[in-house]
């Protein structure tokens, strides 16, 4: 019988992998072989398939470092997918870039499926985006008929009305511009603003084509942020059977799962800021040039407490004003920080800041109470347009601000959360985010992702630290499991760094305290890029040194090198330029360290000016710091260090994206040799050619390597 032949597999057996089989098509006499001229098999790809295949079997949690170039994706994949066929499950394969995401669906399921024969053609795979990216119609309609009111974004409108007829999916990707985020807003899909099969669009909708599609689907592609928001739905009495953000699953693959833990407490945490209130109160009432709109009319001419629409209005302005005086007072209290926590504040701006929180939350709470009994009174018979649903919508936002506020004001009843505020740049100049983040997210990870699922497999190309995983087990909720449960192992990378690489020290650069660091650091890169000539990567820890350096070199550097500076474009323009011009240098800072995809000659140098050490102020890091210290521990070598590692890891791992790729690695930071912590981020890397040496010494090392091999 053919091994995937649908006849062979009875629904009701779970049929285990082969390990062997399935790594055999990744073998040199394999059907991957005849895709290439010339094929080598990768022995640490080999092991990872086996290893996966082996998660799948015995229900285990899988944790795997895979060095750059194994091939991870076809590793976990082909599993996947014989998984899914024969025992007819679904596999969601969650991951932190859209890059990743598109190059799964686009290029790596297409190939698997060829391996895999004509038994797997018609499986089908899904790129499963959130609500947000995808046009509402019913919405649209509605900004239409109000933007008769109004002239902003009425061109964008008109642009985005026209493709509405022609696109299939309604993605904005499918777009050939890009849309102001003020006008998408006004028009894209929201999860908890949705009628579902009331809705007139319906039959149309295209939320609701994707989520077909998905329940079609095998395998599920997905970033973190989607993956949570459904376990956090199931975890919280939906259940894991049926459709909630997702359809059911018990398979997880979680790819660049060295990101999780941010994106966990990115998902986790609430918050409130200027824009997302100004939103809400914009979507009840607006009042331009003699003319109002938004759904607060709608509710009022079918409430029968009409009368309350004035007061609404009135407690709207005060409800704005008063957070307008605590955005200011917060702002008072930041002065020359990003952010802070209430615990870092002292008492006096606490006091101060608390009493401003008090009078915004009393406002917000009053506003709530009149537009929820202006809606109660409310006739649904003669609500055709939905005001009343769409209104509920909006109190239910406005109720989690308010809560997200006096959570504030009782923080000490929240000692396992962190209640912070942080300065945010928008068009309109500085603004506060007022947030509340749970402090361990340990317990959620294990109880939300990990206790229920069948297989959950993570995969990174950096998860250790040292020669184990320990870090990141504790981080993300991975101890007291039995040692059959969790499988970990480490896959190095096949790339030749050993040859292809030289890494830098210069050891006669000031230490990152000195006075004189700043200065060393501007005209060292100058003279690391005259040699390079482009072809850069220069990555910072802080955006202040990052302009000191870009301005420096800028006025001193030959006009035929490009400069592109982080903040200039966005991240894609960016990436854009310096993979297409080889005279170009790239300068940024922390979203960079990781991410980052240039194999060849365009990137030939990645210069890391500091080592990633968090800011010890920072409110997240530094209550987790003081929370490890409070237990007796020491928090920088449990904490500091460790997550200084992987981001270091992450940086270097810029280099080298191809078996061909070489290239420098220069680091300006000589703690690095110095200090006794120094050998865990040396030891963290693969083998190179190492000079640790003057900066002289540095610069030919670097001439010759480039020019003279």
């Amino acid at each position: 019988m053919e091994y995937f032949d649908d006849d062979y597999f009875d629904d009701e057996k779970i049929y285990p992998l082969d390990p062997k089989k399935v790594s055999s098509l990744l073998e040199e006499d394999g059907p991957l072989a005849s895709f290439f001229e010339k094929y080598e098999a990768r022995e640490p790809q080999l092991a990872l398939t086996k290893s996966i295949c082996r998660c799948f079997n015995e229900e285990a949690i899988g944790v795997f470092e895979a060095g750059t170039g194994v091939g991870k994706s076809l590793a976990y994949l082909l599993p996947a997918m014989m998984w899914a066929k024969q025992n007819k499950k679904r596999v969601v394969i969650s991951t932190g870039t859209i890059n990743l995401q598109q190059q799964l669906i686009e290029k790596d399921v297409l190939t698997a499926k060829k391996i895999l024969g004509k038994g797997f053609q018609d499986m089908k795979a899904c790129l499963v985006k959130g609500r947000h990216n995808f046009l509402c119609l019913r919405r649209m309609t509605q900004a239409l008929r109000e933007n008769d009111f109004f002239t902003e974004g009425q061109e964008e409108l008109d642009k985005i009305k026209e493709w509405a007829t022609e696109t299939k999916d309604g993605s904005r990707s499918d777009l050939d511009f890009m849309p102001t985020e003020k006008v998408w807003s006004t028009v894209c899909s929201e999860p908890d603003n949705c009628p579902m099969n009331k809705c007139p669009y319906f039959s149309g909708c295209f939320v609701m084509k994707l989520k077909r599609e998905a329940e079609n689907s095998s395998i599920l592609v997905a970033n973190h942020h989607i993956l949570f928001a459904d376990l956090s739905v199931r975890a919280e009495g939906f259940g894991y059977q049926g459709t909630a953000v997702l359809p059911s699953y018990d398979n997880i693959i979680i790819d660049e799962a060295h990101g999780i833990e941010d994106a966990a407490q990115s998902f986790f945490s609430s918050d409130i800021s200027r824009f997302a209130l100004h939103k809400q109160i914009n979507l009840l009432y607006r009042f331009r040039r003699g003319k109002q709109a938004g759904i607060l009319s709608g509710i009022v001419s079918i409430s029968k407490k009409a009368e309350l629409f004035t007061e609404i209005i009135n407690l709207l302005e005060v409800a704005a004003a008063s957070f307008n005086i605590l955005e200011e007072q917060a702002l008072q209290v930041l002065q020359s920080y990003q952010s802070k926590s209430l615990a870092q504040t002292s008492s006096d701006e606490k006091e101060k800041l608390l009493s401003c929180v008090d009078n915004f939350f009393k406002n917000i709470n009053n506003l709530n109470i009149k537009l929820e009994s202006l809606i109660n009174a409310a006739d649904g018979e003669e609500d055709e347009e939905g005001y009343i649903r769409d209104g509920l919508v909006v109190l239910r936002r406005l109720k989690k601000m308010a809560s997200v506020m006096e959570n504030f004001l009782n923080s000490s009843e929240f000692p396992n959360d962190v209640f912070w505020f942080e300065k945010i740049k928008t068009s309109q100049g500085e603004a506060v985010r007022f947030i509340q983040t749970p402090l361990n997210l340990a317990p959620i990870m294990r109880r939300s992702v990990f206790m229920p699922m069948a297989t959950v497999i993570c995969v990174s190309a950096t998860l250790k630290i040292g020669d184990d995983f320990n870090f990141w087990l504790n981080r993300n909720g991975l101890y007291n499991f039995t040692e059959k449960k969790i499988i970990k192992d480490f896959f190095p990378s096949p790339f030749p760094y050993e040859k292809n690489v030289v890494f830098n020290i210069p050891t006669d650069i000031p230490m990152p305290d000195e006075n004189n660091f700043q200065d060393a650091v501007n005209k060292t890169v100058l003279a690391l890029l005259e040699i390079t000539q482009g072809k850069t990567l220069i990555l910072f820890t802080s955006y202040d040194s990052l302009q000191k350096t870009c301005e420096y070199v800028r006025e001193h550097i030959d006009e035929k090198i490009k400069i592109l500076k982080q903040g200039e474009a966005d991240r894609m323009q960016l990436l854009y330029e310096f993979k297409d011009d080889l005279t170009s240098c790239l300068f940024a800072t922390s979203s960079f360290w990781a991410g980052v995809d240039v194999p060849g000659e365009s990137l030939s140098h990645v210069i890391l000016v500091k080592l990633p050490f968090a800011v010890p102020t920072e409110p997240i890091f530094k209550a987790r710091a003081d929370l490890i210290e409070k237990s007796g521990g020491n928090s920088f070598m449990q904490l500091s260090v460790p997550e200084a590692v992987v981001q270091f890891r992450q940086g270097f791992g810029r280099l080298m994206r191809s078996n061909t790729d070489r290239g420098i690695v220069t680091i300006l930071d000589k703690r690095i040799l110095v200090k006794r912590y120094g050998s865990i981020f040396i030891q963290s890397i693969p083998q190179t050619i190492q000079c640790f040496s003057e900066t002289k010494a540095v610069l030919n090392k670097i001439e010759d390597f480039l020019y003279n091999n």
